[in-house]
């Protein structure tokens, strides 16, 4: 399977590459403004191509833009009173939220569309993985999402792996038959509602939620889940 999640998230020959792809190093996240994404949910867009093929609006316009809007999540730093989760390796990147605030409580869809928000996993810490069928990134995660799933699962702790593609299970389903990722708990974020919410700024990205539905931390970018140290940031948690 490895295999074939590397095939698939590979970006090929560089002169084959369409230009928001030839842009980005391999390894980086699928970096969206509030208004790529708009376009994205709405009529199908790919953000950094044009119709015409053109390259649109750069990075540093998007930066600007989410500045305007405001669009920042809540400031993350570590508790005085405590020293904090640990952060190594793949952790490193992981940003505690100082003041947890409650995560939305948007709609989401599984397999069956049964609606369901994040309150029907009060009780327990939540890992919810906001990803895509065409981001690379997204895709190179989710053997780990799906190791740690099996390692951690249980009465503490669940993941949620909320898919962001437009076509819904159309799309998802057949993604999951072809890796083998029928264990995994997969959802599709209807109209991208979470996403909006928790202002992601780009995909994979990755957030922590409490047992009573406050938003602990996120971590943006490609990570291992099923390592040790990310294990030990989510022990950390569930011991609390």
């Amino acid at each position: 399977m490895e295999a074939l999640i590397l095939s698939i998230s590979a970006s090929g020959a560089v002169e084959k590459r369409p230009p928001h792809i030839r842009l980005d190093p391999p390894s980086a996240p699928c970096a969206l403004s509030r208004v790529d994404l708009s376009l994205m949910v709405r009529f199908g867009f790919r953000p950094g191509v044009k119709k015409n093929g053109a390259v649109s609006v750069g990075i540093a316009a998007s930066v600007a833009i989410m500045a305007i809007i405001g669009a920042d999540s809540s400031t993350y730093a570590k508790d005085k009173g405590d020293p904090g989760p640990p952060r190594t390796g793949w952790m490193e990147k992981f940003e505690p939220a100082a003041n947890p605030v409650p995560a939305p409580e948007t709609i989401f869809t599984d397999p069956n569309g049964t609606q369901l928000t994040l309150k029907n996993f009060r009780g327990r810490i939540v890992l919810v993985n906001l990803w895509a069928t065409w981001c690379g990134p997204c895709v190179r995660e989710m053997p780990s999402l799906l190791r740690l799933h099996e390692k951690l699962k249980g009465p503490d702790f669940v993941v949620i792996a909320l898919s962001e593609d437009r076509k819904g299970w159309g799309k998802i389903g057949p993604f999951r038959e072809k890796l083998n990722l029928q264990a995994l708990p997969l959802f599709h974020d209807v109209k991208s509602k979470m996403m909006f919410a928790t202002k992601a700024r780009g995909l994979p990205t990755t957030l922590l939620i409490s047992r009573d539905g406050r938003e602990l931390g996120r971590l943006a970018g490609l990570a291992e889940w099923d390592t040790d140290e990310a294990v030990a940031l989510i022990r950390y948690y569930m011991k609390k």
